[in-house]
Order: C-alpha cells, then sequence, then structure tokens
C-alpha cells in the first residue's frame, strides 16, 4: 500500500520503477489515498487515486520491464468502500472507448494505445463479504472516508455497482475482483 502522504505517494512511483527497470513487477493497493471529494489539511482539495493511477501508468510505459519492450507487470486496487470506486471501475473502459473511436477515425491501433491513459496496469476492485451480501440483497452501498472512515462518502446501489464491474470488464478485461475478506482471512 502507498500512504496518503506526497512523499510515500513519489517514492512509491520510484521504487516501482526501480521494479520495472529490474524486471519485475509491482502491486498497490490505492484505497488509503483519499478521495478527490475528500480535504486535504490546509483546506486544499486533493488529486484522489486516479491521478497518481495517471503518474504510475506512465512510468510502467516508460520503463520497460528489465530494460526489454515487455511493458511491466503492474497491478492497482481498490476497496469497495472508498469513494472513488465507482470512476475507478470506469477508468479503463472509458479510455478503451477513445481508443476505439481513434481507431475507427485511421489511427494506427498502437498509436491510439499509446495516446491514452491506464494502459500499463491491470485493476482490480477488492469486494467484502458485506458487499456482496449487499449485491444479492440489492441494497445500498455507502463508501466512506479515507481519513475519517466514520464519514459516509456516496451511497450506490451494491447491484448496480457490481453490474459495472461486469460492464467494463466485458468491454475491456478490467477490473477484474479479488474477494478481500477471504483474501484477510488466509
Amino acid at each position: 500500500s502507498v500512504q496518503d502522504n506526497m512523499e510515500d505517494i513519489m517514492e512509491l512511483a520510484r521504487s516501482e520503477a526501480m521494479l520495472f527497470k529490474f524486471g519485475s513487477g509491482a502491486g498497490t493497493d490505492l484505497s488509503t489515498l483519499r478521495s478527490h471529494r475528500e480535504k486535504l489539511s490546509g483546506g486544499g482539495k486533493p488529486s484522489g487515486p486516479l491521478s497518481f493511477m495517471r503518474v504510475y501508468d506512465q512510468i510502467a510505459a516508460v520503463v520497460k520491464s528489465g530494460g526489454k519492450t515487455r511493458r511491466a507487470a503492474k497491478m492497482q486496487s481498490i476497496k469497495d468502500w472508498h469513494p472513488d470506486v465507482i470512476e475507478f471501475i470506469e477508468c479503463k473502459n472509458r479510455e478503451e472507448k477513445k481508443v476505439r473511436l481513434l481507431i475507427e477515425e485511421g489511427y494506427d491501433p498502437q498509436e491510439a494505445y499509446d495516446s491514452v491513459l491506464f494502459q500499463n496496469a491491470n485493476l482490480s476492485v477488492r469486494l467484502s463479504d458485506e458487499f456482496m451480501k449487499a449485491v444479492e440483497a440489492d441494497q445500498p452501498w455507502t463508501t466512506h472516508w479515507v481519513t475519517d472512515p466514520a464519514r459516509n462518502g456516496p451511497t450506490h446501489s451494491a447491484r448496480e455497482t457490481f453490474a459495472k464491474i461486469a460492464q467494463a470488464a466485458w468491454c475491456c478485461g478490467d477490473p477484474g475482483l479479488q474477494y478481500d475478506t477471504t483474501i484477510k482471512n488466509r
């Protein structure tokens, strides 16, 4: 994971670049980064995890694995309770739609893919048993702030959120699923 401060966020970028340089991969849970909806202690507005995903994505694109032509092995995840979970679910699919439009306009497919974001990582949503029960019961799912877990973030239909995951995965292969409660219990 990465801590919710600029030093740690940029240290992750450096350490991932070095891992990629020597042919290894990295996986990061971005749930620790506050939502773009929250506030900074100085009163400003945070960037949110998707903004930093852009940075990490570009590092993975530039630093090829082991100095070869293969892209770095990278995974990024976010937990179901994060206020930016819907944006995370939809981000790669939105970029894939841009690629399809560029190809229809005559751009070379590789050039089209090189011009969009989030192409250098596999994305996964970490789902809890509680979320899956809410999907089954067709209940609302309330997210919470990273900085103050007692404070509610946006509420979404759990079933609709799960359908968005399935739709995006069908369209572009991401996001995948990680069953967070199972991971924690092992």
